[in-house]
């Protein structure tokens, strides 16, 4: 089933923003990938607000931009539970590196009857990595290899 694009809650870090230090910092990719499953598993329950919170101390975005990216969220998933129905499981898919400084991490959130990409990006500048992206899509034919 190939379905539109439903929605991307995608931002790039091309703006010069200040990053706020983090309480934890992500210090190696499997501190970044703790995050991304947490965040995720709170992405299957529609725990919007909460996942986008656990993500703020990494992002170096004007807090106001991750809410903007919880609303949008959290406004375009009514549509994602009436044309794939209800969310049954999520799935690791893979981990890419490019290079020392970029890692992204890769979901399957699995529906009834189809599922959702989740994407997240993370970037180490210096000695911790900072989330840089995170975007969702239905273009699972994007995951077969």
């Amino acid at each position: 089933m190939k379905a539109c694009l439903l929605g991307i809650a995608l931002v790039s870090l091309t703006l010069s923003v200040a990053a706020q230090p983090a309480p934890q910092p992500l210090k190696t990719t499997a501190d970044a990938r703790r995050v991304a499953d947490e965040v995720v598993a709170l992405f299957k329950t529609e725990k919007f607000p909460e996942a986008y919170e656990i993500l703020k101390p990494h992002w170096p975005l004007p807090q106001v931009e991750i809410d903007s990216l919880a609303n949008q969220t959290h406004t375009q998933w009514p549509m994602v539970r009436q044309r794939f129905g209800a969310s049954l499981a999520i799935e690791f898919i893979r981990e890419r590196k490019g290079g020392a400084s970029l890692v992204e991490l890769t979901y399957l959130q699995k529906f009834e009857r189809h599922g959702v990409r989740w994407t997240f990006l993370f970037y180490k500048p210096q000695d911790r990595w900072l989330v840089n992206a995170v975007a969702w899509d239905d273009d699972i034919d994007l995951l077969v290899e």
